[in-house]
């Protein structure tokens, strides 16, 4: 493979840092070293959260990581202009999660576009921020931490950014993140409030499960709808449960946000039929 193909079929992300901080088409290491770790925490971060249950502490398993990792190339000016591309297209770790690999996406697309729908969220006068919140709040506490420090670093610097993300198949997402919308998502990271878990047990019908994103339903004898992740060793078993009567052991953690809005995130560690 040239190197030529090989730039083509990478996921690339090419990001522009801009402000007063920019000038000359320079940025201090201060600002751009931290940035950089931040981000990388953060898909990471993103990216188990949505292959797995949320956590808040404990590592990222290593193969998320290695999913994720992101390498630094070559830079352009356009204020300060990197480029950044994910693993290689033929490397081990691109192959650890064929379950997501459907339609030539990774759990890289799945997480930086995750990251791009919230920052696209916190621009504009009609985003409000409980559909940012509803975007940030599911994600769990380890990721709100991870992109609370990176809106952080880029708020006190006074920077934004403009990005654009390449895909498989020449697809291009472009995003703007303003010093305004990096404020709110940081505000919203900061004044989140989770308490601890607490384990219940829930009867009902699992009506719905997705093997490649570890999300299921179960429709309680309550009636209350249950949209819930599922730890990474009970995903693979979820088609033996599907469509029938369940008992689920669940972790139930609280969530409070700006205006005193509460949210319950809910994830299954344990599934029986009944």
């Amino acid at each position: 493979m040239n190197v030529e193909q090989e730039e083509i079929e990478r996921r690339r992300l090419d990001v522009a840092l801009t402000g007063a901080t920019t000038t000359e088409h320079t940025i201090p290491v201060s600002t751009l070293g931290p940035f950089l770790t931040h981000l990388q925490e953060s898909v990471a971060a993103v990216a188990q959260a949505l292959t797995g249950k949320p956590t808040s502490f404990a590592s990222i398993p290593r193969d998320i990581r290695d999913a994720t990792a992101l390498r630094a190339a070559t830079v352009f000016p356009s204020s300060f202009g990197l480029t950044i591309y994910g693993p290689e297209p033929d490397s081990a770790e691109n192959s650890l999660f064929p379950d997501l690999q459907r339609e030539n996406r990774t759990v890289l697309d799945d997480a930086v576009d995750t990251v791009l729908d919230i920052v696209d969220l916190s621009e504009g006068p009609g985003q409000t921020n409980d559909m940012l919140a509803e975007q940030l709040v599911p994600l769990g506490q380890r990721a709100l931490k991870h992109i609370g420090a990176l809106t952080s670093g880029l708020s006190e610097a006074s920077v934004g950014l403009r990005v654009a993300w390449h895909t498989q198949g020449g697809q291009v997402r472009r995003s703007y993140w303003s010093p305004s919308g990096v404020q709110r998502v940081r505000y919203l990271c900061e004044v989140s409030e989770f308490t601890e878990s607490e384990t219940v047990t829930i009867t009902g019908w699992l009506g719905a499960a997705s093997s490649f994103n570890g999300k299921i339903e179960i429709r309680s004898d309550s009636g209350e709808l249950i949209r819930a992740s599922t730890d990474e060793e009970l995903t693979p078993l979820l088609h033996e449960f599907f469509n029938k009567r369940v008992e689920a052991e669940v972790e139930v953690t609280k969530v409070q946000f700006a205006g005193g809005r509460e949210r319950k995130i809910y994830a299954v560690t344990s599934l029986r039929n009944t």
